[in-house]
This record gives structure tokens, sequence and C-alpha cells, in this order.
């Protein structure tokens, strides 16, 4: 299992990535947002074409028909590809871009099929987390509610497991911040990729937590754009990712992975 080590004990500098960023993405918009508006398109095709085959006819029987299900499930691994496509395509593009070279699109249109199965991999590692954080607040409160009695009549069942859970989730999101670049870079496997970017965020977690903001205002910008301004913010919000892994584990090309 590879796990990377940070090769730098100093706090993210976010207004440095940021900056990098943006220049890595002004120098190369037009290769970035194009494969962005690509596969981006695919990937909501893809999600049309699962709702539409969801929402199809039944049979007499009430079932759903089997071409029908095979077109779903056709529709939710093209889905599910053409996003770990996106993302891994944007990553190697940003590091291109971060070298100060122009981005060919052959860099990212050529499907990275390792580190997208690593990708998919570390995404659905941390939402098997979060749902298990849920249920174990859900079993905690209801045993609280169980235990005293007394507490239903003034305790929302529901408020204490929520508050749990976000709190969880603005820490973990912060403490993973950096594990898409982790994985596609470092071919870290998914279980050391969130124990690399632990062990590299959580002495600098409020920095990690101010980069989460900025890439987080970035990508809502771009959804309140009618999902247009995602060719542009998406990009950006990478290049800026990659720019803040190079603090901490510097040039994916001259550190080792260990």
């Amino acid at each position: 299992m590879k796990r990377l080590e940070p090769v730098s004990d100093a706090p993210i500098a976010i207004r440095a990535a940021v900056d990098l960023g943006w220049r890595a993405y002004q120098r190369n918009a037009w290769p970035l947002s194009g494969f962005a508006l690509l596969a981006g398109g695919l990937n909501l095709l893809a999600q049309l074409g699962f709702r539409r085959a969801s929402i199809a006819p039944l049979t007499a029987a009430g079932d759903p028909l089997p071409a029908l299900q095979l077109a779903a499930a056709a529709s939710l691994l093209a889905w599910a590809l053409s996003g770990l496509w996106l993302l891994v395509g944007l990553m190697r593009g940003s590091e291109v871009a971060l070298e100060g070279e122009r981005v060919a699109w052959g860099v990212m249109l050529r499907p990275d099929w390792p580190g997208m199965l690593r990708s998919g991999g570390t995404l659905l590692l941390i939402a098997f987390v979060l749902i298990a954080v849920r249920a174990l607040a859900d079993a905690s409160t209801d045993l609280l509610i169980l235990a005293m009695p007394l507490l239903a009549g003034v305790v929302d069942q529901r408020q204490g497991a929520d508050a749990i859970v976000w709190g969880v989730l603005v820490y973990l999101a912060a403490d993973q911040v950096l594990c898409l670049p982790i994985t596609v870079f470092g071919g870290a496997s998914p279980l050391a990729a969130v124990q690399s970017g632990r062990r590299a965020i959580d002495p600098h977690w409020l920095q990690a937590l101010g980069l989460l903001l900025v890439v987080g205002l970035l990508l809502l910008a771009g959804v309140l754009l009618l999902l247009a301004g995602l060719v542009v913010t998406l990009p950006l919000a990478l290049c800026t990712l990659s720019a803040a892994y190079r603090q901490l584990f510097g040039r994916p090309g001259n550190r080792l992975a260990r």
C-alpha cells in the first residue's frame, strides 16, 4: 500500500495556489474548458439517459422492462466512467499547465484507467464513511431516547444526528481536499490516499478548510451560471488543487511514493 509523505511541513498558501492555478488555466483555457465541455456533456447525457430509463413504462406485472433495466444500468455505468474521465483528465491537464507547457488534447482524452479506478475507489470510500457516520449518529440518538424517555419530548431525535453528520462532513471534506491529486499523481490506493491526506492536512486543517471554501465557491459559481460556468470553474478549481498539492507533496514527477 503506497502512502505519500509530505515533503514540506508548511501550511497551504491559499493565495499562491489560487494565483498559480489561475495562471495555469489562463494559458490553457481552450483545451481545459473544451475537454470539460466534452466530458461533462457526455456525463450529462448519461444522467438524462438513466433518468429516462428509470421512469419508463412498466410491464403488466408492474416490473420494469428488461431492456429498460439494461439501458438504465448502461447509463449509470456511462455516468460513472464519464465523471471519472472528466476529473482525472482535467487533473492530468492541470499538471501539464502548471509546468508551463501547452496542454495537448491527447493528455486528457486518453483514459487513465488505473487513475480512474483509484479515484473512484477513494470517492466511494469517503462516501461510505459518511454513510456509516450517519447511521451511527441515528443509532446513538435512538439509543439515547430509549435510555432517557423524558428527552423525547424536548429533544429532536434528528437534531443531534444532523449536527454530528455536518460536523464530520466538514472535517472530512477539508481533510480530504487533496484526495484527487493524491490518487492521480501519487498512485496511492484509496485507503492510502485517505491516510496520506489526513497526515498532511491535520496539522494545518484551518488552511485546508480555507482552500475547500475557495474551491467550493468556484464550483458554486459555475452551478449558479446554469451549469455552463462549470466548464470554466471546474478546470480552474482542479488547477488550484494541483497547485496546493505541489506545495505539500512536490512536483509529481520528482517525488517518491512510499
